[in-house]
């Protein structure tokens, strides 16, 4: 029952946002209840994924307790925004959907190369960059095609800043947990 193993997922880890797709597979909008979206085809995933990670206790800890009401405004339009990209495969939405204006400007200091591996991404073609939740992992969403060489990229830019990592360039699982 994957509503069962989403809740359980929810009460245990605590972020419907990682539960609702390792559950139910693809794109899924962690609302009240999680809704199924479809990831649209022409879109894949690059990622430079640093050997030393971040705590997450600490990403979280230097964030402000507080932001400016027209932050976080702004930041609920580029999640919209970042939504529609995604289903349409609209590189503009995606691109101002996927510059977070809260917690990046604070934790990106904490990626030696940061601002080299995204500036690489989006030359090479990556509609947007971005971290991967508390870090350290960078995520790109770009156009299928060119998910590797973006994948490269950010990742020789991160190894140039001295901090070396792997690329990678994973698929969308559309099927979720299954149990054998």
């Amino acid at each position: 029952d994957r509503d069962r193993a989403y809740a359980a997922g929810v009460s245990t880890e605590g972020h419907p946002d990682n539960a609702g797709p390792a559950v139910y597979g693809g794109l899924v909008l962690a609302a009240q209840r999680p809704v199924k979206l479809r990831l649209d085809e022409r879109l894949g995933v690059a990622l430079a994924v640093p050997d030393q990670g971040i705590d997450t206790k600490k990403a979280r800890g230097i964030l402000p307790e507080h932001f400016p009401r027209s932050l976080m405004i702004e930041q609920a339009a580029r999640a919209a925004a970042l939504v529609q990209g995604l289903v349409r495969g609209e590189g503009d939405l995606i691109a101002f959907g996927m510059e977070d204006m809260l917690a990046v400007p604070h934790r990106k200091h904490l990626i030696p190369g940061y601002d080299k591996a995204v500036e690489a991404g989006c030359d090479f073609g990556a509609y947007g960059v971005t971290i991967s939740g508390a870090g350290s992992t960078l995520l790109a969403i770009a156009p299928r095609a060119k998910v590797a060489e973006i994948a490269d990229m950010m990742t020789e830019a991160l190894l140039l800043a001295g901090n070396p990592a792997k690329s990678m360039t994973p698929e969308v699982s559309a099927q979720g947990v299954t149990v054998k």
